[in-house]
Order: structure tokens, then C-alpha cells, then sequence
């Protein structure tokens, strides 16, 4: 499959960003780094691997295994690690939490290697993806590359998927196979949950954008809810916005649901008894402390606006 000259543009638009935050960082830390202590910050890792395949690579949305070794010593030297198993009040404490999304396999290795450190990390899955269905955002992304249009990320809902599933040929499924993924089986996502130092948590039963989603949508469609996915009641309260974007409405339903914690975002704030955190990506942009300070800097100038209805 040609990839576009559009996924090359995008590139070179991080890359920019990229230099930006590190600029940014420098001069946080020269200031102190003023924020970054006062409360938890959450870190988003997805697929952790050497060789990523097409959608994670166009996404940046991966971590080599030597970068994310790079970037746990990093978070290590600064901040303390909290653990939520075992502390309910977790989610008060100042310091930082490692969280990864999607249920990539990579994941399941590098959460291995955390336990070995005695880090813990919470895994947000989609388990629609866990048992074989296609990724909603991932198929969206594959079939605008092969239209050479742009992704249209808040397409990524039950009826848009319906429509498009049946339209794919053989190849194209197979094609799509390779191009995003691999994610986790449910064997290996017992594995996962296995681990003394992982928490299981909701990331929507498929990759959908929830402000795309109706009410009831969203509601059919939280992990916690699901009758057919036995790991459904294994799941913490905690649940991460597939893109990060979820607005007041949504949280407010979701946190009605009993949710403690909801990942979106980028202002830190309590609903009820729901607290909402931000989080900041991991990906192979962040490579030393002046990048990783300069995404924590952005992330707090984010939080000062006022978050959108």
C-alpha cells in the first residue's frame, strides 16, 4: 500500500512541535518547573516497540524498547511513581502514573518490565480489539491513506463502522491486519492482569470517539457494562477517552456510572466523585528531560483555559 505524501507533511509538522516543546522544557526547568510537583501527573504509553507497524508509526504513537527504558529512568530521576492497587487515595497523591492505551502487545512486555522495577501501570483495552474485532480509529486511518484524504478521527462510531466492514475485500482485511495492531489476545491479556503491579481499565469496547457517541451509545459501549467480555467485571473504575477528547455531558454520564477516575482532557478536576486527569503522551519525541518537562509545561499552560462545554 502507497502511503501519501500528507502522513510525510504531518511529520514534518511533530518535528517542529517537537523542537518547540524541547525549547519549552529548557526554559521551564531553568524557571523551576513551577506546577509540576503539586499534583499527579499521568503519562499515556501505547505501543512499545522496535518495529511498529504502519498505523503507530504514522501516529507516533509508539515507543522503541530502548526509549522507553530511556524515558522510565527519566521519569524515575524526577518524580515518585504511585501505585493505585492497594490505595484508594491514589489518585490525590503528587507524583506520577504510568498508563498504557489500546492493549498493544508490546504493552504486555513493557508492563513486565515495570513489574520488575516495582512500578505498577494501569492498561486502558478496548476488548472488542482484545477479541479480534478491527480498531475502529485504525481502519478509519487506513482507508484515508489509501484515499489520500485526511483521518477523520470523530467518524470513529458503531454506524460508521458498520457501513464500512462489509465494503473491504479479502486483501484489504488482511492489508489492515498488518497495519495496525498487534494487539493482545484475551490470553494474553490474563497474563497481563496477572501481574501484581497492573490495574485493568476501560478504553470504550472498541477505539470510538466519544463525543461522536450518543448517550445510550456510550453507555452500551463502557467495558464495566458488557455481559458477552468476561473481563469486563475485572476492571477498575478507571476509564481513558479513546483520542482524549471528552466533553462535560459525556464525562458527567460516564462518571455516573461509577467511575473514580477518567482520563481526558488537559485540566485536572473533580465531578461528583469523580476526579478527572490529564495525561501526557510518551512516544519516541520524548528522549531527554528538557522534552519531557517541555510536554509537562504545555500540559499545565493547557490547564489554565477553561474547559470546553
Amino acid at each position: 500500500m502507497v502511503e501519501s505524501r500528507k502522513p510525510l507533511l504531518q511529520a514534518a509538522k511533530r518535528n517542529i512541535f517537537n523542537i518547540a516543546k524541547w525549547i519549552i522544557g529548557l526554559l521551564y526547568l531553568l524557571l523551576g518547573a513551577p506546577g509540576s510537583k503539586s499534583k499527579i501527573i499521568a503519562f499515556v504509553f501505547h505501543e512499545v516497540t522496535d518495529t511498529p507497524r504502519a498505523h503507530a508509526r504514522l501516529t507516533s504513537t509508539y515507543s522503541s524498547n530502548r526509549n522507553f527504558l530511556k524515558q522510565v529512568a527519566l521519569l524515575s530521576a524526577n518524580f515518585d511513581f504511585i501505585n493505585p492497587l492497594g490505595n484508594p487515595q491514589w489518585v490525590e497523591k503528587t507524583g506520577c502514573i504510568i498508563t498504557f492505551d489500546d492493549g498493544y502487545k508490546g504493552a504486555l512486555e513493557a508492563a513486565k518490565t515495570l513489574q520488575a522495577l516495582g512500578i505498577a501501570s494501569i492498561h486502558l483495552v478496548n476488548l472488542e480489539t482484545i477479541y479480534g474485532q478491527v480498531n475502529s480509529s485504525a481502519l478509519l486511518h487506513f482507508l484515508s491513506i489509501k484515499s489520500a484524504k485526511e483521518t477523520i478521527w470523530s467518524d470513529s462510531k458503531p454506524s460508521v463502522m458498520k457501513e464500512l466492514i462489509p465494503k473491504l475485500s479479502k486483501t484489504e482485511l488482511k492489508e489492515l491486519v498488518e497495519f495496525s495492531g498487534p494487539y493482545m489476545n484475551p490470553v494474553e491479556l490474563e497474563e497481563l492482569n496477572s501481574l501484581n503491579h497492573v490495574a485493568l481499565g476501560d478504553h470504550f469496547l472498541n477505539h470510538w470517539y466519544a463525543n461522536s457517541l450518543t448517550k445510550s451509545e456510550i453507555i452500551a459501549n463502557l467495558s464495566r457494562n458488557a455481559q458477552n467480555f468476561r473481563e469486563g467485571h475485572k476492571m477498575k473504575p478507571y476509564f481513558a477517552a479513546p483520542h482524549g477528547q471528552l466533553d462535560i455531558e459525556r464525562t458527567e454520564l460516564i462518571s455516573n456510572q461509577g467511575y473514580e477516575v477518567i482520563f481526558s482532557g488537559s485540566s485536572w478536576l473533580k465531578l461528583g466523585n469523580t476526579t478527572i486527569v490529564p495525561r501526557i503522551d510518551m512516544n519516541n519525541s520524548i528522549r531527554s528531560k528538557a522534552s519531557l518537562f517541555g510536554a509537562i509545561a504545555i500540559l499545565i499552560i493547557r490547564s489554565k483555559r477553561k474547559p470546553k462545554n
